[in-house]
């Protein structure tokens, strides 16, 4: 890692070194392993983050920052498309969720084990209480809102549950149906 004066981007280079080391090696990660991915210290690696979990907090902060921007550049692709409809944020939704980033699978099974911290699921809680307003907001019926955003979150969660994968032609053909319940 760079000696640079500017925090936000050492921050930044530490939670890109966090994914890539929890990518390989899973809930096993390190300081050690961080700083050396970073090409820095541990000590340098805990004056940001005072601790493992203070770390892996961050990351997981910031997972869910890259999805909501990833859902806002999908539902911009939406209306320039297609017009402001009801339904696009969902749509743009549903094609985040059925299209997850690389690796990302691997970072979001290796930050479940920091479940058992109360004061994070809080923090994270906050974090995605954007879905929660954005479904309601997108013009359906909440209801529906809900069930189409409840099962594309249970289709990201579901191999952290051990839950059976559906396979690629029925992944599709849910797929379909939940942009089938966004259209009026």
């Amino acid at each position: 890692m760079t000696r640079t004066r500017n925090p936000e981007l050492t921050r930044a280079a530490l939670l890109e070194a966090a994914g890539r080391v929890l990518s390989r090696q899973g809930a096993a990660l390190s300081l050690d392993a961080v700083a050396r991915e970073a090409g820095g210290s541990k000590g340098g690696v805990l004056h940001h983050y005072p601790s493992r979990e203070a770390l892996l907090s961050a990351l997981a902060l910031e997972l869910i920052e890259r999805f909501r921007a990833c859902v806002e550049a999908a539902r911009a692709r939406e209306v320039a498309a297609h017009g402001e409809r009801p339904g696009a944020w969902l749509r743009a939704y549903i094609e985040v969720s059925f299209t997850p980033q690389a690796g990302e699978d691997a970072l979001i099974a290796a930050l479940a084990p920091l479940a058992g911290h109360p004061e994070l699921i809080d923090r994270l809680r906050e974090a995605q209480a954007f879905v929660l307003a954005e479904a309601e907001a997108d013009g359906l019926p909440g209801a529906r809102a809900h069930a189409v955003r409840l099962a594309c979150d249970a289709l990201s969660l579901g191999p952290l549950t051990g839950l059976p994968d559906l396979g690629p032609g029925r992944r599709a053909a849910l797929r379909e149906e939940l942009l089938a319940w966004t259209r009026t």
